[in-house]
């Protein structure tokens, strides 16, 4: 937390800390687009979550494509630094808010309430695995989709993610991923299905750091995106 506190002032900035982030959107927003749009081309009349929204770089582009988007961080300062991004993004269509919260007491006020909930780049982070998806999947309507993105536990990862990312190319900041959190997402899968929830893609990331861009891989021995559906 000390580590995402510290960069607050980055979060709207696409060239430094976070730019792998806004590159990714250029995959993941389409990939939740095409399970959740209702029309193949917005997100118009879709409520969607993000949690772990940090400073909203995806909420944003999805409220971009019309959806009501609610994110929620437990970082004071990063909502804060997503609602002065929203009120610099006139053009945004949907209605964007922002909540300082974290999942599981936000869950509990919002219990079945969204038609798609978003938690990308968030579950490395996170201490109880079990309870975080729990509460996602609470937050889920039935039939709702439910997104994730996140680092396998891999030896790849701990090379690549967290000495080359960190050290080396200083991709994200040195200490912001712990390797004794990445999920396997076989893990992931298991823990989705004992909550009711059916896997319906499962796939690998591929970040090429020199290009600064994401694009979908067989692999899933370093980055991976899963959707779930909740029964």
């Amino acid at each position: 937390m000390d580590t995402f506190r510290d960069l607050s002032k980055e979060w709207t900035d696409e060239s430094k800390a976070f730019k792998a982030l806004y590159s990714l959107n250029k995959v993941r927003v389409p990939w939740i687009k095409e399970f959740v749009s209702k029309d193949k081309v917005t997100l118009k009349a879709s409520n969607i979550v993000d949690v772990g929204c940090g400073g909203g770089l995806l909420t944003r582009p999805l409220a971009r494509l019309g959806a009501d988007v609610t994110g929620i961080d437990a970082n004071q300062e990063a909502v804060e630094a997503a609602q002065l991004a929203f009120q610099r993004s006139p053009e945004l269509h949907g209605k964007p808010k922002f909540v300082c919260s974290n999942v599981i007491d936000f869950a509990a006020q919002n219990e079945s309430s969204f038609d798609a909930v978003v938690a990308s780049e968030i579950i490395e982070h996170v201490t109880d695995l079990g309870a975080f998806i729990d509460a996602c999947v609470r937050l889920a309507r039935p039939g709702a989709a439910i997104f994730f993105t996140t680092i396998n536990k891999t030896m790849l990862s701990r090379f690549l993610a967290v000495w080359m990312a960190e050290e080396v190319f200083q991709i994200v900041p040195e200490g912001v991923h712990d390797w004794e959190k990445f999920v396997d997402p076989e893990v992931l899968r298991h823990e989705l299905e004992i909550r009711g929830c059916e896997v319906r893609f499962s796939h690998g990331l591929l970040y090429n750091p020199v290009l600064n861009e994401w694009s979908w891989t067989s692999s899933k021995m370093m980055n991976y995106a899963v959707m779930a559906v909740k029964k």
